[in-house]
């Protein structure tokens, strides 16, 4: 885990909200909030990683970061610019700082382009258009990533999935960026091959610096590649902590459920099964999860639960878990 502990990137209060179109003629207009009031961190030289179910949230996250999509409202601060606020114009200006790897590497490239020639009208783009110096600039990440020159004049179709992701990544990097948000890059890959771009991505993250956002909804990933583990459930945050904290002891009742459905089954974390999803109720004065909890109670359905800090940097947002002020106070009263 890297030393400076200061943010590079602050997120504060982001919510995405989404109008639904109306099916039926006079049917009053409804909204999906894909994201609500999420707050964290990222540090330089840190890898957060980001876990949930599909439809948590976690992407649309990565993509209001990169500016791929605007947030309804809040703050994605970096580097004390306040991203939401710039216009594309003045984002250009930080777009070198900040990229972005996608999850499937064969739509992300030009099947028109060689992969010497996306390299290229990527350093053209911003304004390095000599020849001599944008093979400074790609022939050593070539190396880098254990491939050689002659994959330059390959096109994307002539490589394997995990040669693709390996040029997505150094597109990425082609830039030399501060800042990546890596969404689900290895989700569609052989396991063996999942290995080696996540050995890689290490090996590049510690080399240059990085700091990173990891998108996953595998927990062994996230646990193998992150320093910190945020877990998201239907657009909020209900835990996050240092990588250990969540993967040995993760609090929330959705964490449990994640780390039950572990293919090395963690059994001190199941404790009990969820109840049907049923419908889904959003509001503020109910929790999200209280449909899927096995714990829920009359509290969880008629008060929305807060994100409170229970140790150091570990903060859950359930009912049933104590802050360390909250177990004290229970143990002196037990003891009277």
């Amino acid at each position: 885990m890297a030393e400076n502990r200061e943010p590079i990137l602050q997120v504060k209060n982001l919510t995405k909200i989404y109008r639904v179109p109306a099916t039926k003629i006079f049917e009053k207009k409804k909204t999906f909030i894909a994201l609500n009031d999420a707050s964290f961190d990222v540090h330089y030289g840190e890898t957060v990683g980001l876990i949930g179910e599909s439809g948590c949230g976690k992407s649309t996250t990565g993509r209001i970061i990169v500016k791929l999509l605007q947030a309804s409202s809040g703050e994605v601060i970096y580097e004390g610019k306040d991203i939401n606020k710039m216009s594309r114009k003045e984002f250009k200006e930080n777009r070198t700082d900040i990229q972005m790897i996608f999850q499937d590497p064969a739509t992300a490239l030009n099947p028109q382009f060689t992969i010497g020639g996306l390299m290229r009208e990527a350093l053209r783009s911003v304004g390095i258009k000599d020849k001599a110096e944008q093979d400074k600039k790609i022939l050593p990440l070539i190396a880098h990533a254990g491939l050689t020159e002659e994959y330059l004049a390959r096109a994307p179709h002539e490589l394997s999935g995990g040669q693709k992701q390996r040029i997505c990544i150094l597109l990425a990097l082609l830039l030399d960026p501060k800042f990546i948000v890596a969404d689900e890059v290895v989700s569609a890959l052989d396991l063996s091959v999942q290995a080696q771009i996540l050995n890689m991505i290490r090996r590049i993250q510690k080399e240059m610096n990085l700091s990173m956002i990891f998108i996953s909804h595998d927990l062994n990933i996230i646990h193998y590649v992150s320093d910190r583990i945020i877990v998201m459930y239907m657009g909020e945050i209900v835990e996050q902590g240092t990588c250990e904290e969540i993967y040995r002891k993760g609090l929330h009742p959705y964490t449990h459920l994640l780390l039950s459905s572990l293919i090395t089954l963690n059994a001190d974390n199941t404790q009990g099964e969820a109840k049907d999803m049923g419908e889904i109720i959003r509001s503020e004065s109910v929790c999200i999860f209280a449909p899927r909890c096995p714990k829920a109670t009359d509290q969880c359905w008629h008060e929305k639960p807060a994100l409170k800090e229970v140790e150091p940097g570990h903060l859950v947002k359930c009912h049933f878990v104590q802050t360390m002020e909250e177990a004290a106070a229970a143990a002196r009263a037990q003891a009277n």
